[in-house]
Order: structure tokens, then C-alpha cells, then sequence
């Protein structure tokens, strides 16, 4: 995923042919004289962008492809990220097509310059700003420092042209950040295409995003290796106010009990936009995914969710530090330890409606092969063989990746009616909730968060999720132990992201921004409570139980991890906040330099 579009370059030096799916076809069908002459042309091409973004695809989620690397998701098995036995690879796919993507935007560009009628697609041009921004921030946030590929680069297609130096990473963000605001002022507003193509308001909110990022990794990076050339935090994060303050006057406005049709459930304002099919009407999601069988777009995650799957990784399952995250629905805190929480069905109740709708929990449905089916998520009593034909617990001795390793099954985004396996659950990609946290947290960051911000941004997340809202005012002592202290408005304005935004593909991002190894290391993921006296362990066959009493804490807690990483994660502060970049890119272009901590493998 890193920094150079070189490898692209010298392959067009080389008269190398790429192939890939809509990417770099000959540039007598993409760039040549016989395009570029209608609105449609830029139509058509602009569209290309859109298959590399979010998808639901072999990952349940696209977020749980970077989430599995953070603390919501726990793994029976290890991979190289938490084992700290990260190798360097040869090359980097992700990389390379990162800048491939990156010269398509540039190509939809310079061909621009030259149409007759600006005016006329306008749309298309801001649509390739926002995506030229989009990969360029993926790369940022994977590889810190990167060359920038600010226009169509075939002219510099020698040798020579490819020594191009990377720009440090406040330069690089700031470009990112002009490249959105520039979007916004072509792109039509959400009403012109109902989310379904990008849009001013989803530039906004990018934006913030991206401002957001970098500055706090410059506030909390500052004095490491990993650290801007500059400290710029002050300004960037004062760029998410602002931006901030031009969104709340778009008329945008949360789901709600009061504005969702077809409310009923108190988790369902909440649930309805991950589980519906069309999001046309909820002003909230500004960006989205639509899948239809009609259109003979689908996806597979009905089925996998309803398999027990995480991903086609192996046995996984959410983690207890993200079930431990939600409030009581009071508004108070949870305290973990309190033996109320070894009972799997007391653990949800009058709790904050978000866990209900992103966690599987008894009396939901968990997989239906028609609507009338009664299948439930969890046995309320204990085991017997007549409730065994009713409902089941969670899959905790199946295989494979329908084994649940932590006793919690994802229940976000499941569609409960669905009859076949073609999934028509919308993706929602970017929405207003994201803009509201933003703000919050660039506020506290800035000393500026006073009662009246987090009336604006806090309370109306909570009351949406059936929690009573008060003011922060106390440190939560069992709260999650960044390895610094922050002040209970930034505790709660932390949870609440890790709430609002958990399984989005958030996460990972969040704890490297905030420098939160001290989170991570020695740290393993835990589940449900399976101590012999819990009624997890009551709902399964006992001869069946007995064969998880291995993964256990000394306490009784699912520990899936235990054997395979004894030590816990082995997160190297000194070198996993970025990562490498590929040995063919620095033989390519001598202008770059090893990540830190990489040189020495």
C-alpha cells in the first residue's frame, strides 16, 4: 500500500501490460482520442472508482479486515500482527494498486482540463478528487510518509522520474485534506443521489476524518520516530471544527425512534442501518452500498452470519473488552467484575441498545431458513433435548470459521428474513454519527469541548441508543488503560466511538493514531463467562462442554487465545505503528526510506 505509483510507472517503461479488473486497460480505450468526449464518458469512468471501496465480500465485514487486527475481535488462531513476528514483504499489492487506483483519479483529471462544458461534469471531476484523497489516506495511514501523487505521472516515466521524494506526513495529510475540500465545492449534495454516489457531505465528513487522524497522531506521536516533521495538531484539529460547523448547516440528522418508519424495537434506530435494504431516506448514512438480486448485485453475508463466521480466517468471535465498552442504559458505568456479568443473558439486559443490535444475544434470531423460523441465538434454560430442537447456543463446537472462539456471534447487519443466500442488506459507508464524534474529540483535544459541544454530538448519539445522557463528569475506573490519562469528557467521547463505530473498520486506526500500545501488549482477547455455574456452560450437552474447560481463564472466562499466545500480544511500539515498505519499492525509488524499526530485519 505504499508510496509509490513507481512500480506502475516503470512497468509502462518497460511496456509492461497490468492487468486487473477495471484497471489500466490500454490508454486507447481509457485516455485515447475516442473518449473523453461526452458526459457519459466521465460517467462511466468516474463509476470505475467505485468498486474499490467498502464492500461486503469472503469477509463478512470490510472493517473486520482491519478490526480483527485491533481489540474487538479475538482469534483461536494468531497471525503475524499479534504474535510481533511481522516479516517485510517482497512487494505489497495493496501498495501498488493504492497508486493505480490513485493514477486513474489523475487521468479523469487531466483529461478534464480540456472538455468544453466544466460545468456539465463537475460531479465526475469532484468524485475524482474525494477518491484521489480516499486512497492517498489509506496509504497515509499504512505507511506514514508518502511520495504524493498529485497529477497524471506517464511523462515521468524514466528512471529518473521515478526518484520522486516522499512528503512528510503533515504535508501529505494537508493534501488530502485540499483534495476533499475541493470536492466538496463540485459535488452535488446527498438529495441529488440518495447516498448512492459520493457527495458533498460525504467530502465533509472525509475531511474531518482525515483532519482528525493526523492530528491527534501528531499530538500523541510527538517525540517518537513516528512523529511529524511539525507538530501541525493544534491546526488540523481546529480544520475538523470548521468543517464541523459547515456540516451541521446541511440539514443532515441522525436516525431516530422519531424519524424511522418502521421503529419498534429499542435497538432498531440503530439496527435499521446495517440490516435494511435501502437507505435512500436515512440522511444519516450520506454514503452507501446498494445490493439488489434484481440487479445481480449480492453478497454472501446472510449466510456466513448465519453460519457463525467472523471471516474465512478460523474460529473468532467478538471480544468481551467490546461488550464491557457499553453503558448501562441509566447512563452508568458497567462494572465488569460484578458476578451479574458471568450470566450470558443478564449481561444484555438494560443495557445500551447498540449491543443489542451488534451483538447476538438470547431470544434474537440467529439464522432463518424461512420467515417463520424460531431459531434463537441462545439457550435461555439449561440443556435439554426438548429446547435443543428450539434454539441453540453460541457455535462454540462447530469448525473451523463457524466455530465462535469468545461465546459472542456478530448480530449486525444479519438479515432475519432472508430465505436464500444472496445477501441484500445495504452497506453504509460514511455517516453523520462519524462527524459528530469527530467534532467531539477535536473539541476536548482543543480544551474547547464545553457543554454545549457535547449537547450537540454526545446526547443525541446516546438518547438514539435508549441511553440516558449526563454530562461526564467522573473517570470510569474499569475503563480501557491507554497507558496515559485522559479526562472523563475524552473517556466517554473514546467509548462512545468505540460503540457508535465498532465493526466499521475504525478501530485499528483509532488506537494507532492515539498511540495506545499499552492497550495491546501482553493483552489477550477474552469472551463470555463458561464457568460450570453459568448458564453458557448449562446450555450445552455436558459431555459436549467439558471439551472447553482448556480455554479458560483461572476464573472461568473463555481465553482462545491462551495456548497459542501465551505472552499476549507482542505489539513492537518501536516499529508495528507503520508498516514496511516493500523491498521492490526502495530498489525502485532511492528517494524513500524504511519505516522505523523495519531496518533492522
Amino acid at each position: 500500500m505504499k508510496r509509490s505509483k513507481i512500480t506502475i510507472l516503470l512497468a509502462i517503461v518497460l511496456g509492461m501490460t497490468f492487468h486487473s479488473c477495471l484497471d489500466l486497460e490500454p490508454q486507447d480505450q481509457l485516455g485515447g482520442k475516442n473518449m473523453w468526449t461526452s458526459v457519459n464518458d466521465y460517467k462511466q469512468f468516474a463509476n470505475t472508482f467505485y468498486s474499490w471501496t467498502r464492500d461486503f465480500s469472503s469477509v463478512v465485514y470490510d472493517g473486520t479486515h482491519s478490526d480483527k487486527r485491533s481489540d474487538l475481535i479475538t482469534y483461536q488462531s494468531y497471525n503475524e500482527f499479534s504474535r510481533g513476528i511481522n516479516s517485510i514483504p517482497s512487494s505489497d499489492a495493496n501498495y501498488t494498486d493504492n497508486y493505480k487506483h490513485i493514477r486513474r483519479t489523475n487521468l479523469l483529471l487531466q483529461n478534464a482540463e480540456a472538455y468544453a462544458k466544466p460545468e456539465d461534469i463537475k460531479q465526475y471531476i469532484g468524485e475524482a478528487y474525494f477518491f484521489r484523497a480516499y486512497w492517498h489516506f489509506y496509504l497515509l495511514t499504512r505507511f506514514g510518509s508518502i511520495p504524493v501523487m498529485d497529477k497524471f505521472w506517464d511523462g515521468n516515466a524514466t528512471v529518473a522520474g521515478l526518484q520522486i521524494p516522499p512528503r512528510d506526513r503533515s504535508a501529505v495529510a494537508q493534501f488530502i485534506i485540499d483534495d476533499l475540500k475541493t470536492a466538496k465545492n463540485l459535488l452535488y449534495s446527498r438529495s441529488q443521489y440518495k447516498g448512492l454516489r459520493i457527495c458533498k457531505e460525504a467530502a465533509i465528513i472525509m475531511a474531518m476524518r482525515v483532519a482528525l487522524y493526523e492530528g491527534t497522531w501528531e499530538k500523541y506521536h510527538k517525540g517518537t520516530d513516528f512523529a511529524a516533521a511539525e507538530d501541525k495538531s493544534t491546526d488540523l484539529l481546529g480544520q475538523v471544527l470548521t468543517l464541523g460547523d459547515e456540516l451541521f448547516t446541511m440539514g443532515l440528522s441522525l436516525n431516530t425512534k422519531d424519524n424511522d418508519k418502521k421503529f419498534v424495537s429499542k435497538e432498531d434506530a440503530y439496527a435499521h442501518l446495517f440490516n435494511s435494504k435501502d437507505l435512500s431516506d436515512m440522511t444519516e448514512v450520506v454514503f452507501w452500498k446498494k445490493y439488489s438480486i434484481a440487479d445481480g448485485v449480492t453478497h454472501n453475508l446472510s449466510s456466513n452470519l448465519g453460519a457463525g463466521y467472523v471471516d474465512n480466517s478460523g474460529a473468532a468471535g467478538l471480544a468481551q473488552s467490546l461488550i464491557d465498552n457499553y453503558l448501562n442504559a441509566d447512563g452508568s458505568f458497567i462494572d465488569p467484575n460484578d458476578g451479574i456479568y458471568k450470566d450470558f443473558n443478564l449481561t444484555f439486559k438494560e443495557r445500551d441498545a447498540r449491543l443489542l443490535a451488534t451483538v447476538m444475544h438470547s431470544d434474537c434470531k440467529f439464522k432463518s431458513t424461512s420467515p417463520e423460523s424460531k431459531s434463537k441465538a441462545m439457550f435461555v434454560d439449561e440443556y435439554s433435548d426438548e429446547n435443543k430442537q428450539k434454539v441453540r447456543p453460541p457455535y462454540l463446537t462447530e469448525s473451523g470459521p463457524a466455530r465462535n472462539a469468545t461465546g459472542y456471534h456478530i448480530r449486525m447487519s444479519i438479515d432475519t428474513t432472508y430465505v436464500s443466500g444472496q445477501g441484500e442488506t445495504s452497506l453504509p459507508i460514511i455517516r453523520y454519527a462519524e462527524a459528530l464524534l469527530a467534532y467531539a474529540e477535536a473539541a476536548e483535544e482543543l480544551d474547547k469541548c464545553d457543554p454545549d459541544v457535547l449537547e450537540k454530538t454526545l446526547k443525541p448519539l446516546r438518547e438514539r441508543a435508549g441511553v440516558t445522557y449526563t454530562a461526564p463528569a467522573e473517570i470510569d475506573p474499569n475503563f480501557t488503560d491507554f497507558g496515559y490519562p485522559i479526562s472523563a469528557k475524552l473517556q466517554e467521547i473514546r467509548r462512545e466511538r468505540r460503540s457508535e463505530l465498532a465493526l466499521q473498520g475504525f478501530r485499528l486506526d483509532d488506537l494507532m493514531r492515539w498511540r495506545a500500545h499499552k492497550l495491546i501488549q501482553g493483552k489477550r482477547g477474552t469472551g463470555a463467562y463458561f464457568g460450570a455455574d453459568g448458564v453458557l456452560y448449562k446450555a450445552f450437552d455436558p459431555k459436549t462442554a467439558v471439551d472447553l474447560k482448556t480455554i479458560l481463564t483461572t476464573d472461568g472466562w473463555l481465553d482462545p487465545q491462551k495456548e497459542v499466545l501465551p505472552r499476549g500480544y507482542q505489539f513492537d511500539s518501536s516499529r508495528d505503528y507503520l508498516l514496511p515498505i516493500p523491498p521492490s519499492e526502495l530498489s525502485l525509488n532511492h528517494e524513500l526510506e524504511q519505516n522505523p524499526g523495519w531496518q533492522r530485519k
